[in-house]
């Protein structure tokens, strides 16, 4: 895959999380590696008008390698970063704050498994990470605990935290979050979950 792809397919998922509400204007964040390079969305930008050329390049120790006048990284770069020193196989992060998936992180509470076949065929339970301020090393500092071995985490009071081999397929894992969060909570509603037998 070629760099200007990767780079579109990250303005493509950004703009799509926003019309699907997962994020506001400027909450959230994208990236995505291509062997010892990164390229991560900027800080503060709205989701409406990003473009490819606003992007930040890095290396994998968070030197910026290209960045456009009056831009500058993601405030959450180094979780990415962390992310893909854990993880050799992982090419792309993706963190959002979708509405039910982010209310299981404000409660600290997992999202099980045990009760919807397509948690458990690729996530197993999605455990929740202690808490951080976001933007400080604090919001990552357990991830060692969790990774490698899972596709997703929440992130305690602050959202979800996908990663994938591309871009796309981290988005895909972050709709499929939100999809079983909604519908654990609406079970939840009508009476007592039922455990797959």
């Amino acid at each position: 895959m070629t760099e200007d792809k990767v780079k579109a397919q990250i303005v493509d998922i950004v703009k799509k999380e926003y019309q699907m509400q997962m994020v506001n204007l400027f909450e959230g964040n994208v990236s995505a590696r291509m062997e010892d390079r990164v390229w991560v969305t900027p800080s503060q930008v709205s989701k409406e008008e990003m473009t490819e050329d606003m992007l930040i390049e890095m290396d994998l120790s968070g030197h910026i390698l290209k960045c456009p006048a009056g831009f500058r990284p993601s405030s959450e770069t180094g979780m990415h970063l962390e992310v893909y020193r854990l993880c050799p196989d992982v090419q792309a992060v993706l963190h959002n704050h979708s509405t039910y998936a982010t209310a299981y992180a404000v409660n600290h509470m997992p999202i099980p498994a045990g009760f919807l076949t397509e948690v458990d065929m690729f996530f197993g339970e999605i455990p929740v990470t202690p808490y951080g301020k976001p933007g400080t090393a604090e919001v990552y500092k357990d991830f060692y605990q969790y990774l490698p071995g899972k596709k997703a985490l929440l992130l305690a009071n602050h959202g979800v935290l996908t990663m994938a081999e591309t871009v796309p397929l981290a988005f895909s894992y972050a709709e499929a979050v939100e999809k079983a969060a909604k519908t654990l909570y609406i079970a939840g509603r009508l009476g007592t979950l039922q455990p797959i037998r």
